[in-house]
């Protein structure tokens, strides 16, 4: 029993040290501090996750790829959606396609028995899809949940992004318009909005959101 009580006591030290070093914009160390929390209790929902993340923020997705897995098996159904979206983004940056898109469509299906705390997985996954060449897919997909995360600039803009692909800028607009609104700072956003309103002969606004949209990109 003290033994347990000594590995607990490292591993909640390890997962502190890790959350700081994190904080700090730190991922190598937070990498290091994570992974031996995993090691010591992989069971627990947080440690292999938290690995997870930091090795993919650090660019490190293969290293990640197990992490996640762990992370899979100890999550609880409140947590499991996070776990299936950040293993997708992770196979995603790593230019597996199909396993990124078993991993989102797995997120979205854990969503609905989740605590919805996590990032709507459905953003992520239209995201994928849009680059994919799949943007019909993708404008379906981003409709609803730009509805039920209607203050998620990101939401707004990859369904914009996605009625732009499928040659439909006034619906683009409107996408891209509250996208806009929600982050004026949003580059991207403001050069699909201008792209979007060249397109509908709105030369002197697309041109200004162009400009605007130029000049925030660092």
């Amino acid at each position: 029993m003290a033994l347990l009580a000594l590995l607990a006591w490292f591993q909640a030290d390890w997962k502190d040290a890790g959350m700081k070093a994190a904080s700090a914009g730190d991922f190598v160390s937070a990498a290091a501090h994570f992974a031996k929390a995993c090691d010591a209790d992989p069971r627990d929902q947080d440690n292999c996750y938290f690995l997870g993340r930091a090795l993919f923020t650090a660019g490190r997705y293969r290293e990640a790829v197990p992490a996640f897995e762990k992370a899979r098996k100890a999550a609880t159904r409140a947590k499991l959606d996070r776990v299936e979206r950040a293993a997708g983004l992770n196979f995603a940056a790593l230019d597996l396609p199909a396993e990124a898109e078993r991993h989102f469509k797995d997120a979205i299906q854990a969503r609905q028995r989740s605590d919805r705390a996590a990032e709507d997985a459905r953003i992520d996954y239209g995201a994928f899809l849009s680059r994919q060449g799949r943007a019909e897919e993708a404008a379906v997909l981003l409709e609803p949940a730009c509805l039920e995360n209607p203050r998620s600039a990101r939401a707004h803009l990859e369904s914009g992004r996605a009625l732009l692909h499928l040659g439909r800028p006034g619906d683009a607009v409107k996408r891209l318009e509250t996208a806009v609104q929600l982050d004026p700072a949003n580059s991207p956003a403001r050069l699909l909005l201008g792209r979007a309103y060249l397109q509908l002969g709105r030369t002197e606004e697309g041109e200004r959101e162009m400009r605007y949209g130029s000049s925030t990109v660092k």
